[in-house]
């Protein structure tokens, strides 16, 4: 056979045909140049990569053989939208992209295919790159890819969880730029010899995972983060080797769960809807446990945690314990609805109802003492280990439920006052007659401090048993009641007072102050919801107290049981009533340098108030019994300034006396004193303010009488007429309120 030759059969072609052929081919090839220097130059990645703080794309090298479809090698995209930056690898991808749509401002490219794929995600703390606001009248450009497959996906790292594993997947979405609708068409994954890792640890291995999902379209206004769950579908289909675990302690003693020698099994099988689990949807986890004992001795056991749905979601998690004190967990419990609040879990709470058995350490015991709506003033801070058996009914524990917390660290505010210290604290819940749950909340402080707020290195008392009840009392079961019901009992006793100068804060300081001394104090307390106190009783006692009034030193035993009940016009406003101070075995140095020994006082207050809001106010009508007047008449003058008879005053026994006393921030005043029988008389008025002393002193014994004018510290003596003089002279307070 004889070829003819190639030339004359072009020659014999007709002219217009040759020319139009050699058009089309010198346009394929001008294309072929074109295209393959604009992807394998500059050119591309500089036209694309605009904005690289949002978006990049590089690859090794691409070719494109035909207008529209191109195959690249080594393809790099990296994104970050808001916290989140993106990026996906693959060894080769080929598509088309549809040209026409290009004029209408869109990208559509109808299939890829991609080898060698891996991705993932991370979050960047750094500024949020935000959406590109829409400009009104020009949409953004609409990116369209209906279909996304690879054959050889090999996984992915999201954030510190690495997958790994060997699969086929398809993927398709559409998005409009400038804050536009994006959807996700149907798409699925189906990966073989899963691998999940966190970190170091291997979680599962050997595992199946068989995931279908898509997307409902919105914009970003509509769903964010999160959120876009509440528009996704998904089918998840997971079965796999897990780890052993390791219940561990971290440095701070809270339980960790780590990786540990064993294997267990993970079976998932789940349907979520739009932000809800599908009935039939089910999850188990089980695996080998080690756990240890409190001397750090392992102890073996099982991990198994289950999830099965219905009308409700019903979870049941299992650790059971080896030793009396090692952690363990019985849980069985129902959440009502199917909804999963994945931005609030805390919100699964008010729809819980079951049981709960265990003893678990918690990062924060807050829960305990919210509780109780009105117990703010009491703090369980920091991590303890919490004994339970509890029921649950809607959130809220049922009557029956004990919890126990064996050691925590506690404080409590009350009046400006801080208790704090380690404590045992008990939880315990009745119900009602009319069905309300009642919490109570036992705590006992083996150590305590009390100390003022502003200065908490100044303690008043240090102590080893202080006991809080925490109470509700029946009632509506409202909100509101709960709030006017919660009430505390607060009683410690005998424990110790190291500086009685850390109350000279509560004392007219130039007046009347401690100079030294210890001493030791109970208190009965009945708190109101705010942590005032409502009602209650503080005693104590100091022997060898050394305390400066109006310039005398004195020094001696000291005993005071204050009746305090909560005033009804103003906080921290109190009656004082039927409270009794005592002072004993006194010795007390005059103005004239000579020291009287053996002297003491009983006061009663029959009608008194004090408001602890600085600046700290007293006011009381006091009975006094003295073993004398000394004390009185050395507030006045030195001995060596009354007349000689006033000695038999003096020295006339036991005394009883009545007045007012009244301070108020440096001021101290005592008011229409008298002490009188058949043999003397003595009226007083004492006004002490910085260093000035005024006043008024009248005195008789039998035909004998005087008074004595103090005015800035200077003495004036009325002899005659001396009572007259006296009655004349203004009381330095108004009449006390009833």
């Amino acid at each position: 056979m004889t070829l003819r030759p190639l030339r004359p059969r072009w020659n014999a072609l007709p002219r217009w045909l040759r020319g139009s052929l050699l058009a089309v081919v010198s346009l394929y090839l001008l294309y072929l140049l074109a295209a393959n220097l604009f992807l394998n130059t500059g050119l591309a990645p500089w036209a694309i990569n605009r904005k690289p703080e949002r978006f990049t794309l590089h690859w090794d090298r691409a070719v494109s053989w035909w207008p529209g479809r191109v195959d690249v090698h080594g393809v790099r995209l990296r994104g970050h939208v808001m916290h989140v930056r993106w990026h996906i690898d693959a060894a080769r991808a080929r598509g088309q992209i549809a040209l026409l749509p290009l004029l209408r401002r869109e990208v559509h490219m109808p299939t890829i295919e991609a080898d060698e794929v891996t991705g993932g995600t991370r979050r960047d703390d750094g500024p949020p790159i935000e959406p590109q606001a829409p400009i009104p009248g020009h949409p953004g450009w609409l990116l369209r890819f209906d279909r996304i497959h690879s054959d050889s996906v090999r996984g992915g790292q999201f954030g510190d969880l690495r997958l790994d594993g060997s699969g086929s997947a398809q993927f398709g979405f559409y998005k409009r730029l400038r804050s536009g609708p994006m959807r996700i068409y149907p798409s699925w994954g189906h990966i073989g010899q899963v691998r999940l890792r966190m970190g170091e640890h291997e979680w599962l291995r050997e595992g199946r995972l068989d995931a279908d999902f898509s997307m409902d379209p919105h914009t970003r206004a509509q769903a964010q983060g999160v959120q876009k769950l509440d528009k996704t579908l998904i089918r998840l289909r997971l079965l796999g080797n897990t780890t052993g675990l390791a219940l561990q302690r971290d440095s701070r003693g809270r339980p960790v769960f780590r990786a540990a020698t064993g294997t267990g099994k993970a079976d998932i099988d789940a349907r979520w809807v739009r932000g809800e689990l599908a009935p039939g949807s089910r999850a188990q986890w089980t695996a080998p446990l080690l756990g240890v004992d409190p001397t750090g001795q392992p102890l073996p056991g099982e991990l198994d945690v289950r999830l099965n749905v219905d009308q409700d979601l019903h979870v049941q998690a299992k650790v059971p314990g080896a030793a009396p004190d090692a952690l363990w967990l019985d849980a069985d419990l129902r959440f009502a609805g199917r909804r999963v609040p994945v931005r609030d879990f805390a919100s699964l709470v008010p729809r819980a109802s079951g049981h709960v058995q265990g003893r678990w350490r918690f990062a924060s015991l807050d829960w305990i003492t919210g509780l109780f709506p009105r117990a703010k003033w009491l703090q369980l801070r920091g991590e303890g280990t919490v004994d339970a058996d509890v029921q649950v009914r809607a959130g809220q524990l049922a009557a029956g439920s004990h919890v126990r917390v064996p050691d925590v660290a506690a404080s409590a505010q009350v009046m400006a006052t801080r208790f704090q210290g380690s404590a045992s604290a008990d939880l315990h819940v009745e119900a009602a007659e009319d069905g309300t749950q009642l919490p109570t909340l036992a705590m006992q402080m083996q150590r305590f401090v009390l100390a003022a707020l502003d200065a908490p290195d100044k303690p008043y008392v240090e102590g080893n048993d202080l006991r809080l009840t925490l109470r509700t009392l029946p009632g509506k079961p409202s909100a509101a009641h709960l709030r006017q019901t919660t009430q505390g009992h607060l009683v410690f006793r005998d424990a110790r007072v190291p500086d009685l100068r850390a109350y000279n804060r509560y004392l007219p300081q130039q007046q009347l102050r401690f100079e030294g001394g210890s001493g030791r104090a109970s208190g009965d307390l009945q708190l109101l919801p705010g942590g005032d106190i409502g009602e209650g009783r503080v005693q104590v006692q100091a022997q060898a107290a050394q305390l400066s009034a109006a310039g005398i030193a004195f020094r001696g035993d000291v005993a005071a049981d204050l009746q305090l009940r909560h005033g009804e016009l103003k906080e921290r406003n109190f009656s004082l009533d039927t409270s009794v101070i005592e002072l004993r075995n006194v010795s007390f140095t005059g103005n004239d340098g000579r020291e009287r020994g053996g002297w003491w006082a009983r006061a009663v207050i029959d009608r008194g108030r004090t408001d602890w809001t600085p600046p700290v106010l007293f006011d009381a009508d006091v009975r006094l019994d003295m073993r004398d007047v000394g004390f009185v008449m050395a507030l006045y003058a030195q001995k060596r300034d009354f007349p000689k008879w006033i000695d038999n005053l003096v020295d006339a026994g036991e005394t009883k006396m009545a007045g007012r006393v009244h301070w108020q921030d440096d001021q101290l005043l005592l008011d229409n004193f008298k002490a009188s029988n058949d043999r003397f008389d003595v009226l007083a008025r004492l006004r002490l303010h910085d260093k000035r002393q005024d006043g008024s002193l009248y005195a008789k014994w039998g035909l004998l009488s005087a008074a004595l004018e103090l005015r800035d510290g200077q003495r004036q003596w009325h002899l005659l007429k001396a009572r007259q003089w006296y009655d004349e002279q203004p009381p330095l307070l108004e009449a006390a309120p009833k």
